[in-house]
């Protein structure tokens, strides 16, 4: 990126389906400013994704605490009952009913038995007669509980009718108070976004941070204080969506919980640099009821026009209607408020018409049955059509085959100002527009003359504007095609006008910059560095494989025990949002293009249940591909098979880091581990100590144990050791053994052979066959151990001569060549 200025944006929603903001956000990382988007997750878990190429979009985990502890109160204080004289529930009537009945049921078992013994002669009369009695007492006494049952019941739903009336009533009329209101006891849900975005905020230290909408600019105004406490100067955008006192009520959008987040607007929008808004009405409103300095900034909510995009389908096609059927079109979200149900109620008015409802977020919702079921009622359900929405960039030219695109919302002060995003969506497509007579809306119709209006409800006043709409729809497509028009609607003009704003904060003129050149090919391995593996990777594509940068990862661990391009703590890989973003935005800013996860692990943070494909999702929108490798360590390992289940699901290549491990690990390759020459001058001399140095890298070994006592050997084991210890011994050990359960070599015995020593181990015709050329390691298997080491002791020389032949066969088959080769497919080189 060209400079290191950073803004964030923030939105209290899952952001894909917010269009201003992703426009906005582009607009400004197309100038070279790094830009990061922040949402909400819908599912609660961490979720990134690559926005234009070049722009992280995070979805942060969220939790509404304060939120569900307010609705969990709200909830016991309607629960409350009088005491004693009613059951709390009619679960506790049904049960108590339910132990009368099978008492009853005894009883009459027992009386049962009681006449039998008597018919038998085996009771006596007078037994018989006080059975008799004791069973109509109890009877008498079950039937008087079954009637107090009856009358708790009674009483509990005449409660509860009571209790139910008495708070719709007290909602009702609490609800509708404006004033006074606090935000934090109707609306905490503006605490909780403090928790979800702060602490990312501070790790993130932007230049700029731009808050869309009421939700966040309390979150925004705290940051901007939080970073005055460390000297920092930063800058906070509002943006203003919506005249929040004037936004619709319906739903929990009761008066009360408007006045609510008016509140928290009001308190913190001081703390605002810039102020943006949608319409040149809410601009003055905000204006004036807030004492500002200036008058806010108007980026209208438009669309860029269309480019020429292939679809596969439009709206016709879909709808099945031949381009002589009038048709009209809705496209966005169905509520009350949006007024789709005066456009169907004048359906009946207009005979020839169809209309077509494209609904967001999809036509399965209970706001369409509703609509299905008028239409229905009305006898125009064959003239009416229910669609999915398309992508938001294919939404213009979808649209374009319609004759006119209809905005029927109904009077509210929030709508009397809105200039909705669908306004410009239809008229940037050359469909004229039919709008209720909201006032922006109706005056920026009416001043470009490219529809009409109609009184806001009233549904026949919709069918003859529309009917007059469709006779003239030429007239209302020249003028839609103007080139002043479309500079005026077109987001390219309104995104100048950003960059404008942008330009004043961060102090110097912004321009769009060109897409940058196709640069070289770089891979990302990591995160464990296992061995220092990572590094020579890297290093090798670097050698062998022209055009092709690496870089390698490593978390946790000693910084300087391998050498590694980068280094993470394991605390800010684990747990910190912010290092994530700030390393999928340095992936991007690197030019990284292809990754090797090590082990199953994420490179971009991971929790315990995390797996390396969470970073999929980001990696694909980035167009970055990937790969992953697994060390002995990781197949060996006792949950391998849990890991080899997860990764049937992975279809990207493979690598193993030991030939054996191809047969544990599907479809994979081997990836040649990368061993650094040793210098012949600085190794130890092999086998001229007269007790020699025998280093076992399996367990401890009984017949090592006992060659040592005898003195015959000087046992060394891997236990206690560090990485840099075990290194150090295995280049100056004159016999290393590997560890003769598994049939092949490691990384430390290559290091043994790169440094001269002698390598015993056992290693499985399957893995001769798959190597180059024969490896000198002297074949051992665990019953022939002993015989081994007092041959190789006894004839010093034929040891040494295996010995020598260990570097050659390192400089052949891991000095990184073959390393390059195995991954030149996967990096484009093959």
């Amino acid at each position: 990126m060209a400079t290191a200025e950073h803004v964030v944006m923030m939105v209290a929603n899952g952001i894909d389906n917010d269009s201003r903001v992703l426009k906005e956000a582009m607009a400004i990382s197309r100038t070279g400013v790094r830009v990061t988007l922040l949402g909400v997750s819908p599912d609660g878990v961490l979720s990134m994704k690559c926005l234009d190429g070049n722009t992280v979009m995070a979805r942060l985990p969220s939790a509404f605490p304060l939120r569900d502890d307010r609705r969990r109160r709200r909830a016991r204080r309607r629960a409350r009952r009088l005491p004693l004289l009613g059951y709390k529930s009619a679960v506790d009537a049904a049960a108590r009913e339910a132990r009368i009945a099978a008492r009853l049921a005894d009883l009459k078992a027992e009386s049962g038995d009681a006449v039998g013994a008597k018919r038998a002669g085996s009771a006596s009369p007078v037994g018989f007669r006080l059975g008799v009695l004791s069973r109509v007492v109890r009877q008498r006494w079950l039937g008087a509980a079954s009637v107090g049952v009856r009358l708790r019941r009674d009483f509990m739903l005449r409660q509860n009718n009571v209790f139910a009336k008495s708070w719709a009533w007290y909602d009702g009329r609490v609800a509708k108070m404006e004033r006074p209101v606090s935000w934090r006891e109707v609306v905490p849900e503006a605490w909780d976004y403090e928790q979800i975005f702060g602490q990312v905020l501070d790790e993130l230290a932007p230049d700029v941070l731009h808050a869309h909408d009421m939700h966040l600019v309390g979150v925004a105004a705290r940051a901007k204080a939080r970073a005055k406490l460390r000297g920092r100067d930063l800058k906070v955008v509002y943006d203003a969506h919506e005249y929040v006192p004037g936004l619709a009520q319906y739903g929990h959008r009761t008066p009360r919980w408007i006045a609510a987040w008016a509140d928290h607007e009001t308190k913190y929008l001081g703390a605002a640099d810039r102020v943006i808004t949608v319409s040149s009405a809410i601009a003055q409103r905000l204006k004036e009821e807030n004492n500002l300095d200036h008058l806010p900034q108007i980026i209208l909510n438009t669309p860029d026009i269309p480019r020429e995009i292939e679809l596969s389908q439009d709206i016709r096609t879909v709808t099945g209607l031949p381009a002589e059927t009038p048709l009209l079109v809705y496209s966005g979200g169905i509520t009350p408020v949006r007024g789709v149900e005066t456009a169907v109620r004048a359906m009946p008015n207009m005979p020839d018409v169809h209309l077509a409802v494209v609904a967001v977020p999809s036509p399965d919702q209970p706001a369409v049955a509703v609509l299905r079921k008028l239409a229905i009622r009305l006898g125009v359900e064959d003239r009416m059509h229910y669609l999915s929405p398309v992508a938001p960039h294919e939404v213009t030219a979808f649209l374009s085959t319609a004759d006119a695109g209809i905005i029927p919302m109904l009077r509210a002060p929030n709508h009397e100002m809105a200039m909705p995003n669908k306004l410009f969506e239809y008229s940037l497509g050359g469909l004229p527009v039919l709008v209720s007579d909201m006032a922006s809306m109706k005056g920026f119709v009416a001043e470009f003359g490219i529809g009409e209006s109609f009184e806001a409800g009233n549904p026949e006043d919709l069918a003859e504007k529309a009917k007059l709409l469709l006779s003239h729809t030429n007239k209302y497509r020249e003028r839609l095609a103007s080139p002043t028009f479309k500079q005026e609607a077109a987001w390219s003009g309104q995104a100048d006008k950003l960059r404008v704003l942008y330009g004043e904060l961060l102090g110097r003129e912004l321009a769009v910059e060109p897409p940058p050149a196709p640069g070289r090919s770089r891979v990302l391995i990591g995160p464990t560095n296992t061995d220092g593996q990572a590094w020579a990777w890297a290093r090798a594509v670097e050698r062998h494989l022209p055009g092709i940068e690496g870089e390698s990862l490593q978390v946790g661990g000693v910084a300087d025990e391998f050498g590694v391009d980068r280094v993470a703590g394991s605390a800010e890989y684990k747990k910190s949002v912010g290092w994530r973003i700030e390393h999928a935005d340095q992936m991007l800013e690197n030019g990284v293009s292809h990754v090797l996860f090590e082990s199953g692990h994420a490179l971009l943070g991971q929790t315990a249940l995390q797996w390396f494909t969470k970073d999929l999702e980001f990696l694909e929108s980035s167009g970055i591909a990937h790969g992953v490798v697994f060390h002995s360590a990781d197949v060996r390992d006792r949950r391998w098979e849990v890991t080899r289940e997860r990764l049937a699901e992975y279809e990207g290549p493979r690598f193993v880091t030991a030939p054996d491990l191809v047969d544990s690990v599907e479809y994979s390759v081997w990836l040649p581990v990368v061993i650094d020459a040793v210098d012949p001058a600085s190794s130890t001399p092999v086998l001229e100590r007269e007790t020699p140095v025998v280093l076992h890298l399996g367990m401890v070994d009984p017949v090592l144990t006992d060659l040592h006592d005898l003195g015959l050997i000087e046992y060394q084991t891997i236990e206690d050791r560090t990485r840099a210890e075990l290194l150090a011994l295995a280049r100056t050990a004159d016999i290393v053994v590997e560890d003769l359960r598994f049939g092949s070599y490691g990384v430390l015995a290559a290091e043994a052979m790169a440094a001269g020593r002698v390598v015993v181990g056992r290693i499985s015709q399957r893995v001769r066959d798959r190597l180059p050329m024969e490896v000198p390691i002297v074949q051992a298997d665990p019953g022939e151990l002993r015989t081994v080491v007092e041959r190789l002791i006894g004839d010093r020389e034929a040891a040494q001569k295996t010995a020598a032949a260990g570097p050659i066969y390192i400089g052949e088959v891991h000095d990184g060549r073959r390393s390059a080769e195995a991954l030149a497919t996967f990096l484009g080189k093959a």
